[in-house]
């Protein structure tokens, strides 16, 4: 049998090996943990998120509504549940996930991250979407479910010379139409040097999730994220192999809808969502892509960006 999750007076007591705090978006928590490899991986993952404490956030004894802790717990090696991830503050706090298993806690947290910073976030409107700017400075929205090669084309566009925002929301100011940046870790589902055969990932993120690879935009190419910029293209990508590769002119109306069905917080928005991307696509040329290789998705792309192809009419 395992033991019982840790008590209040148990996390009195462990040993801190370090904290950070981090603002992501909306989202403003903090993390602490008692193993230092562990701290060195989280650090290395949410580097881009960091930020000092905010002595406005904090409040001595804490009060509700004072931002979040995760707390990292690394228990003997007799433990059946040898890791824990609580969340709350040290006098009341929950056990999100017990695990023997590592791997299995940091997704867990790395995935509440995201959710809680969509779920906080009402500065943005938040588009389920790649999202780059362009060697040129345009803004490309890449709005699609999951499970569309939306990440790998990302990245492939970044190694390109295009700069990252996020592989996972395009972040849209709503009085400025803007693409702001969410420079979260690339999650890729196939190992990096399998897409990239020098790229190299460090600190060694490869080792504590097996089968998953965060890898931050630094790794693909060293200055690669980038800035707020206006929406120029929103192409809508399906990888399907051994697809040809075909990009086809849609509507702005179309993008419309494409953005709508994969806006996050639409509940926070609501029809102020299709006022706002009716804004944006008003600026914006439309497209879907499909595409069956990486290498010529990134070229179509590419090609889409640099100029306007006399072969793809936009239509209204």
């Amino acid at each position: 049998m395992g033991r019982a999750a840790v008590s209040p007076d148990e996390l009195a007591r462990v040993r801190w090996k370090g904290e950070a705090t981090y603002r992501v978006l909306s989202y403003y928590f903090g993390v602490r943990w008692n193993s230092a490899p562990i701290g060195d991986y989280v650090r290395s993952v949410l580097e881009p998120f960091a930020v000092p404490p905010d002595p406005r956030e904090q409040r001595s004894p804490p009060t509700p509504g004072t931002p979040p802790t995760y707390f990292l717990v690394k228990r003997r090696p007799s433990d059946d549940a040898r890791y824990e991830l609580l969340y709350g503050d040290q006098y009341a706090f929950n056990t999100m996930i017990r695990s023997p298993q590592l791997a299995n806690v940091l997704t867990h947290l790395f995935w509440n991250i995201n959710v809680e910073t969509t779920r906080r976030t009402g500065d943005f409107l938040l588009v389920h979407a790649g999202a780059v700017v362009t060697p040129r400075g345009d803004g490309l929205l890449l709005p699609a479910p999951s499970g569309s090669g939306k990440t790998t084309l990302v990245a492939g566009l970044v190694r390109e010379g295009f700069f990252y925002l996020s592989d996972e929301a395009g972040a849209i100011d709503p009085v400025t139409g803007r693409l702001h940046p969410y420079p979260k870790a690339l999650t890729l589902k196939r190992a990096p040097e399998e897409l990239f055969p020098d790229l190299v990932v460090g600190n060694g993120r490869r080792d504590l999730l097996p089968g998953t690879w965060l890898v931050r935009a630094e790794d693909l190419r060293p200055g690669a994220v980038g800035g707020p910029s206006e929406v120029r293209f929103v192409v809508a990508p399906r990888y399907r192999r051994g697809a040809r590769t075909e990009l086809a002119a849609m509507s702005r109306a179309a993008g419309v809808v494409e953005l709508a069905d994969n806006t996050l917080n639409l509940p926070l928005y609501r029809s102020r969502a299709v006022t706002l991307l009716a804004r944006v696509v008003a600026r914006a040329r439309c497209y879907r892509l499909e595409y069956g290789d990486l290498d010529e998705g990134v070229r179509a792309i590419g090609r889409l960006t640099r100029g306007r192809p006399r072969s793809i009419e936009q239509p209204a």
